[in-house]
């Protein structure tokens, strides 16, 4: 079914994920993590003839829906469910460099709750 590329791109999302993992463990203890449960680009490959990939994230009685559309100039929408008011930030790598290797995280922040805030496992746009 996967071949070597696909097998390669595989093992590089775990380990880039495994270190995101890493780095929450360290500085960020008061979050939960919502996890990778799906990427178009792995889990359907060749499937959005429209340009867009789909993401995902999933935990602690949440979902986060991530449309990307574009190489150079990304525009991202987000869907977060259950839906109310919520205060998202993104964190990542600099926008100065090359699309490929746009590192990002999204945090997410439920405004006068009590809910621990929330962060997506890091991902590779």
């Amino acid at each position: 079914m996967g071949g070597p590329p696909e097998r390669a791109r595989g093992e590089q999302l775990e380990l880039l994920r495994s270190g995101g993992y890493a780095a929450f463990g360290r500085h960020e203890r008061d979050l939960d993590v919502l996890d990778l449960v799906f990427d178009s680009l792995v889990d359907a490959p060749g499937s959005s003839g429209d340009e867009v990939r789909r993401l995902r994230f999933a935990g602690h009685g949440y979902t986060v829906d991530v449309d990307v559309r574009g190489q150079a100039n990304l525009t991202v929408e987000l869907r977060v469910s259950p839906t109310g008011p919520v205060l998202v930030e993104s964190r990542g790598a600099d926008s100065d460099e090359p699309p490929a290797s746009r590192l990002v995280s999204f945090l997410l922040r439920w405004p006068g709750s009590a809910q621990r805030p929330v962060r997506t496992a890091w991902i590779m746009l």
